[in-house]
C-alpha cells in the first residue's frame, strides 16, 4: 500500500471573477481551484472504459463529493466493512446521474463506458488529507 499526503495549500492559484479556461480535455485528474485550508475543486475523468480495467483503488481520509456533468460516468466502490484498511471487497458499481451528487467515503476508483475521458464529474474535497492506494 502507498499513501499520499495532500497538503495545504494544493491547488492552483487563479483569477478571482473571470471564468476559468485552463480544463484539459484528457486528464484523469485536474485540480481547478480552492480555498486554502478549506476545499479544493477538480474535474474527474477516468481513463478505463469498463470495470475489468481497474487494478487499484484508492480511499481518502476524507469524504469526496462527486457530481457528475458530462458524458457517463461509473464509479466502483469496494464494500468493505469487516476491513477498513484493505481495499479487497464486494464491488458496487453506480452509474452516477446528472447534477445527482453522492457523497463517498470508501475505497474506489472509476471508468468511463463509451471510452476512456468522454464523461466528467466535478469533485469536492478537503484542502488537507491523505490518499491509500491499494
Amino acid at each position: 500500500m502507498r499513501k499520499v499526503k495532500v497538503i495545504s495549500p494544493s491547488f492552483p492559484q487563479v483569477p478571482f471573477n473571470i471564468p476559468l479556461k485552463n480544463i484539459r480535455k484528457k486528464k484523469v485528474w485536474q485540480v481547478l481551484l480552492g480555498d486554502k485550508n478549506h476545499y479544493r475543486v477538480g474535474i474527474y475523468s477516468p481513463k478505463f472504459s469498463s470495470v475489468k480495467e481497474i487494478k487499484e483503488f484508492e480511499k481518502h481520509t476524507i469524504a469526496e463529493f462527486f457530481m457528475l456533468i458530462e458524458g457517463n460516468v461509473s464509479l466502483v466502490l469496494l464494500d468493505n466493512k469487516n476491513n477498513k484498511n484493505n481495499s479487497s471487497g464486494r464491488k458496487k458499481i453506480i452509474k452516477l446521474k446528472p447534477f445527482q451528487p453522492i457523497f463517498v467515503t470508501t475505497w474506489h476508483n472509476g471508468f468511463c463506458p463509451n471510452g476512456p475521458f468522454t464523461g466528467k464529474a466535478l469533485v469536492v474535497e478537503r484542502d488537507l488529507f491523505t490518499t491509500i492506494y491499494s
